[in-house]
């Protein structure tokens, strides 16, 4: 009896949670988006003339119906015992935009440049325009800097600080080198630019920016090179040899690289493109 007691009390909360409820019968043709107060509450399909919501909270609703190329429809309902019935009609086509019509641009994007930073000692400190940069590494890149002139200053204890202003054109690379041994500071190169290593005997492996290459031939090509100072390595069964080279904007970076007796070990020339 106690049971039947705890099933009859369930009962009677399922038919008063009913009773706070209702259904409503939207009537359209398949494939359109029905929303319920703005939350999507399903696909419309033939099966059910259109879609049939089930259980919806008494009181007032926004129905919306949606259809790709044509203007919404939207209706106020107000949902109590009966089921209510929403017709929607047939749709109005949205106006096509005018032929040649071209959308306001937006703001244009401005093209940022970015500096290509090495220095001597390679532990410094390095201002752009202020902003201090520690640089720890062989090659610093600071990027994200408009275009225009930047004041570049290098600084490192017991030696005297060197400044520049550079240019760094839209969309452009500048290579800047702050030698405070010597006390200078020199805007290298900007650009981009492209390297040939030659090698002598002709089987050999480059290392260059990250990259492992083989020498096809005993040549290799690298274009769309950033211009800067790099560290190239060279070897040949199990000898290497390296040395510090500059990309010049613009220019092709000719290194001959020779493991051969009485050879120059490098010979590096610069070209124009």
């Amino acid at each position: 009896m106690k049971g039947a007691r705890w099933v009859g009390l369930l009962l009677v909360m399922a038919v008063a949670a009913v009773a706070g409820a209702g259904d409503i019968q939207i009537l359209c043709e398949p494939g359109l988006r029905v929303y319920l107060d703005d939350e999507l509450a399903g696909i419309s399909s033939r099966l059910d003339d259109g879609l049939y919501l089930m259980d919806v909270a008494r009181g007032p609703h926004a129905v919306r119906v949606e259809k790709d190329g044509f203007r919404p429809q939207s209706f106020e309902v107000v949902v109590g015992e009966a089921p209510l019935e929403v017709a929607v009609e047939e749709f109005e086509a949205l106006p096509a935009e005018p032929e040649g019509a071209v959308a306001a641009p937006g703001p244009a994007p401005v093209p940022l440049g970015s500096l290509v930073v090495t220095s001597a000692p390679q532990k410094c400190v390095v201002e752009i325009d202020g902003t201090p940069h520690t640089k720890t590494t062989p090659q610093l890149t600071i990027g994200g800097l408009s275009a225009g002139v930047h004041t570049v200053e290098f600084f490192k204890p017991g030696y005297e600080p060197v400044s520049e202003q550079v240019t760094i054109h839209p969309g452009g690379t500048v290579a800047v080198r702050g030698n405070l041994k010597a006390g200078e500071l020199e805007a290298v190169h900007q650009g981009l630019g492209s390297l040939r290593v030659l090698c002598k005997p002709a089987q050999c492996t480059i290392r260059f920016m990250g990259r492992l290459e083989r020498a096809t031939g005993g040549r290799l090509n690298l274009t769309h090179l950033p211009a800067g100072e790099y560290r190239l390595v060279v070897s040949i069964s199990g000898r290497e040899i390296a040395r510090e080279i500059v990309i010049m904007g613009d220019h092709r970076t000719v290194v001959e690289a020779s493991f051969m007796k009485g050879d120059e070990p490098f010979v590096v020339s610069h070209t124009p493109r």
